[in-house]
């Protein structure tokens, strides 16, 4: 389930049609449902890493693994190109929520010069991209 990119995707939408088919009252019990049946987050870092790599060969890109050691607010995937650096704060579809020290980190990358976005697909990940590079020009 939300496994491709759907341009224009209106998640209330697919939150009321998945309530429809469901027939569930509330969206409170539709999001716990929906939480169970759309892939992790790994599952999106990967996609968004894997084709930031396919599409820049020359870049550097990593997952960045949380754990009890490492700074919380880390954007998910990183990647370095022609000396610009990216951060891309993965979430699922529909049921990622953002929390307030990933919106900080977000801020203090722009702040510094870096671009940092939340992103859930490959195509926005690379659409970030394109959009410094035409900037840049």
């Amino acid at each position: 389930m939300l496994e491709k990119y759907e341009k224009d995707f209106d998640e209330n939408k697919f939150i009321e049609s998945f309530m429809e088919r469901k027939q569930i009252s509330t969206k409170k019990k539709a999001l716990s449902a929906l939480r169970k049946l759309i892939k992790k987050e790994g599952y999106y870092q990967t996609k968004i890493k894997e084709a930031l790599k396919k599409k820049y060969p020359d870049a550097f890109v990593r997952k960045i693994t949380q754990g009890a050691f490492s700074e919380g607010g880390t954007p998910d995937v990183l990647m370095v190109k022609d000396g610009h650096y990216f951060g891309f704060e993965v979430k699922r579809p529909v049921v990622g929520v953002r929390s307030e020290l990933q919106k900080k980190t977000v801020s203090e990358i722009r702040a510094a010069g870096g671009t940092a976005v939340f992103a859930t697909w490959p195509e926005e990940a690379i659409a970030e991209v394109e959009k410094y590079e035409k900037e840049k020009q």
